[in-house]
């Protein structure tokens, strides 16, 4: 898998060229883009702007792990569940 060179932190709503699952990454940058620190410091926990959870929030993880997932190309037969599983858990096929 070749990662698309972008900034990671900020990446574009439009997928790259190199993205083999756009409307994932459209999805993935969306709910990345949403769901950033609230502004200030509220001690003893950085909080997500939208839904007030500690930050980073699973939201925001789940995003995260979508932008790279969109740039796998996407599993079929036996092996769909595992990529399911590693894109959900965090876990390597």
């Amino acid at each position: 898998m070749e990662l698309p060179p972008i900034d990671w932190e900020n990446p574009p709503l439009e997928p790259p060229e190199q993205v083999v699952q756009p409307l994932m990454w459209r999805l993935a940058a969306r709910l990345l883009h949403d769901h950033v620190p609230g502004a200030g410091f509220r001690p003893p926990v950085h909080r997500c702007r939208v839904c007030e959870l500690p930050w980073p929030c699973p939201p925001r993880r789940y995003a995260e792990r979508g932008l790279l997932a969109a740039c796998r190309h996407p599993a079929v037969g036996r092996g769909s569940a595992s990529f399911a599983d590693w894109f959900l858990t965090g876990e390597q096929p």
